[in-house]
């Protein structure tokens, strides 16, 4: 059972210090019975809350205990089911002694926080009986507190019960630890079972609880002597074993310094085949330096056509934004079109206003001059009106004389009348002059008549003429007015018409720098397409380079090979005579170390030829001292040889054919993956290049 399958819930592990909790209600509660109910209230809701989450966490540490307790049918078969202790076996050991250590540090942190629970609740009775007057908040309280207080002894039984459970981990760890010491401190575990005796049993089922878990411990340390016993004599069956090895190992010294012996004269030999290596180290330099040569062509070649790709997508795009901004250009175009449409219509409209203006002065200019020359009529009618009035202001003054003078006359007569006889000749002539008089008078009420009726008639027509000069005026306001607007929407019109030829203008202009930076785009596209046309033909020439030298290489690395298999063969053939002249010379027990000094002197000659002769991507000449040094490591401590002469060399034969087939896999793939890429970008490129061209 691994740490993953136990899974606690640690909603509630980590509770805050009870003090941090408590609500200072002493100075916020007011001497009121509302406010002592509230204080009363939030204190028990407080601890009705904290004992939930003690409940919770209880319940997730008993689920923990029970899974501990259940660990693979407990620690003693993970312990005793092999003699050897393995590191599984370690493992599962620290993680259970880990859990262990948790569930334990929990249960005291729940004890703790339970004893400041009830530290609470009995804080709360105190203060519960001090409201003993109020009566029914006193009785509601009170139930309030006592139910608190069963769910608090609930939960101190459950803790209780956990810890008589956690009892049988705390055996199973002094087990663990015991194992791992080869002694098993019964003290211990008989403090444990004194742990539990003073522990307060309070209920008959949780004391034969314990005394069954008292047998069960009795029987595993009945198990721990037997498997004691057993690891006795393993230790023994183990020294045992010791013994052999050492006598085995002075064997193997005595024949290692025989190999010694043999593998000085084998350095000989390996100086000649190390001189030949390393022409053939030399050989494989030159054609290391010319794959290198080639592959950072390949690079350049590549970084070049990457280059070409860039360009080309950075040209597609410029193509594109050209694209774009002809579309936008014609948009535009077609609004100049309508606009044009719009300035046709506002320069018609702009004539047709012009003539309107022009009838429109025209007319102002003829009712100006009817105006004058009715001005010109009502000065000679005012003239002549003031003419009629000083004549008959002239005749009234006449009239009046007359009438004065008619009075005096009739005066006179009156005083005349009683001269009859004296003035009669002089009453004659008064009376012509009075009737003279009086036809003068008739005469000037005739004239005054006649210049009233005059004067009605010059006023009537001087009414009738100020009537035409309101209406005329009238109609000149509102030509004027009229013509004020036609001017206004004139210079709108202007002002409109010259923004328009503006924006042509600079239509116009752009129009002009579009078409020279396409005559620019066409001729960059075709130059792009002959580069692409000359950079292809490089591809191709360059395809056709790398297959000749892939070729060259090719035929001077099975060069090589045949040159390695022809030294191979030397290596067997001396092999071969040395191992005949050790067999007709030695005893039978030196006759079977000297094979296999041959065999191990046949392997490190391949092992140094396979380390002188490394593969194409990189080699490097190595010192003869490196060499020997290999010698002396490919032969063991023990003096026996791990590797027969033939076994070598047909491996040594099947590494170095599956490096050769390996290597031409890679010299062929690099090469047609090249010349694929290549085609398909030529394709490519001539597929795009007639799109770019139109």
């Amino acid at each position: 059972m691994e740490m993953n399958d136990v899974n606690v819930d640690d909603k509630y592990m980590n509770m805050g210090n009870p003090e941090s909790n408590t609500v200072h209600l002493h100075v916020e509660a007011s001497s009121s019975g509302e406010g002592i109910e509230e204080m009363l209230n939030t204190i028990l809701d407080r601890v009705d809350l904290d004992l939930v989450c003690s409940n919770e966490k209880l319940v997730n540490l008993h689920v923990l205990l029970m899974l501990l307790l259940g660990w693979d049918n407990g620690p003693e078969a993970m312990v005793f089911g092999n003699n050897d202790i393995s590191g599984q076996f370690i493992e599962k050991a620290l993680v259970f002694d880990l859990l262990c250590g948790i569930l334990d540090s929990e249960l005291r942190e729940v004890e703790t926080f339970l004893e400041t629970i009830q530290a609470k609740i009995v804080d709360a009775g105190h203060k519960i009986s001090s409201c003993r007057p109020l009566g029914a908040l006193f009785n509601k309280m009170e139930k309030k507190q006592h139910d608190s207080g069963e769910f608090l002894k609930k939960n101190q039984e459950i803790v209780l019960e956990v810890k008589m459970q956690s009892t049988k981990l705390h055996i199973k760890r002094c087990i663990l630890i015991g194992n791992n010491d080869d002694t098993v401190d019964i003290s211990e575990l008989y403090q444990l079972s004194n742990i539990i005796g003073k522990s307060k049993v309070q209920t008959v089922e949780q004391q034969r609880h314990i005394l069954r878990m008292l047998e069960k411990s009795l029987a595993r340390e009945l198990d721990l002597e037997r498997k004691l016993s057993e690891s006795g004599q393993n230790e023994e069956q183990l020294k045992l074993k010791l013994h052999y090895t050492e006598q085995v190992a002075l064997r193997m010294e005595e024949a290692a310094e025989v190999v010694w012996g043999r593998f000085l004269e084998a350095e000989n030999a390996t100086e000649v085949l190390m001189g030949i290596s390393k022409e053939l180290l030399g050989r494989l330099q030159i054609v290391q330096f010319n794959l290198n040569g080639s592959i950072q062509r390949e690079a350049e070649l590549k970084f070049k056509l990457e280059d070409c790709i860039e360009e080309l997508n950075a040209k597609d795009i410029a193509i594109k934004k050209l694209e774009s901004s002809n579309a936008e250009h014609a948009a535009k175009a077609s609004e100049v079109f309508t606009l044009k449409k719009k300035v046709k219509l506002l320069e018609e409209q702009l004539k047709e206003s012009e003539l309107q203006l022009k009838k429109a002065n025209a007319s102002n200019e003829t009712s100006q001059e009817h105006l004058h020359e009715m001005e010109i009529i009502t000065d000679s009618l005012k003239e002549s009106m003031c003419e009629a009035e000083t004549r008959a202001e002239c005749a009234e003054a006449k009239v009046t004389e007359l009438t004065d003078a008619s009075l005096e006359l009739t005066e006179e007569l009156n005083f005349l009348k009683g001269n009859n006889d004296n003035n009669t000749k002089k009453v004659t002539s008064l009376e012509k002059q009075l009737r003279e008089l009086e036809i003068q008078l008739q005469h000037a009420k005739a004239s005054s008549e006649a210049s009233q009726e005059q004067q009605n008639m010059l006023y009537s027509a001087i009414w009738d003429m100020e009537t035409l000069i309101e209406d005329l005026k009238s109609k000149v306001s509102r030509t004027e007015s009229k013509t004020e607007s036609v001017e206004e929407q004139c210079i709108l019109l202007s002002e409109s018409n010259f923004e328009l030829n503006n924006e042509l203008g600079i239509l116009r202009h752009r129009i002009e720098c579009l078409e020279t930076s396409l005559d620019q785009a066409n001729a960059e596209k075709k130059a792009n397409a002959k580069e692409i046309n000359y950079r292809t033909k490089l591809i191709t020439d360059m395809c056709t380079q790398l297959s000749a030298e892939r070729e060259r290489i090719q035929k001077q690395l099975f060069s090589l090979i045949k040159e390695k298999e022809i030294l191979v063969k030397k290596l067997q053939n001396t092999s071969k005579t040395d191992s005949a002249a050790v067999c007709n010379s030695g005893d039978d027990d030196g006759d079977e170390i000297s094979v296999s000094k041959t065999d191990s002197i046949k392997a490190t000659c391949t092992k140094t030829f396979e380390k002188a002769v490394p593969s194409a991507t990189g080699v490097r000449v190595d010192e003869p001292s490196k060499d020997a040094y290999l010698y002396m490591t490919a032969v063991g401590p023990s003096g026996a040889v791990t590797v027969g002469g033939t076994g070598t060399i047909s491996r040594v034969e099947g590494a170095r054919k599956e490096k050769t087939g390996h290597f031409n896999l890679l010299y062929i793939l690099i090469p047609i993956l090249l010349i694929v890429l290549f085609s398909a970008l030529t394709l490519y490129f001539l597929s795009e290049t007639p799109a770019l061209l139109g």
